[in-house]
């Protein structure tokens, strides 16, 4: 339960409130753990593809899921 509870504080750590109008922008930790998984995917499949690349993906896909812009 713990982890759990300070998972989610890091995850909202200095985001803005929904209410503010913006989205929050990710989280390098969000990000990261987003990337790591693209990465694995990559070499899964024998993709092409960098860690900056996972890195941009990941940030890409964490911003369009978090709203319009």
């Amino acid at each position: 339960m713990r982890d759990k509870k300070i998972a989610t504080a890091e995850r909202t750590k200095g985001s803005v409130p929904p209410e503010a109008g913006v989205p929050a922008e990710p989280s390098d930790e969000q990000i990261r753990l987003r990337a790591y998984f693209i990465s694995e995917r990559r070499r899964r499949f024998a993709l092409l593809g960098d860690a900056e690349s996972d890195w941009l993906e990941a940030k890409r896909q964490l911003l369009s899921e978090s709203g319009p812009r």
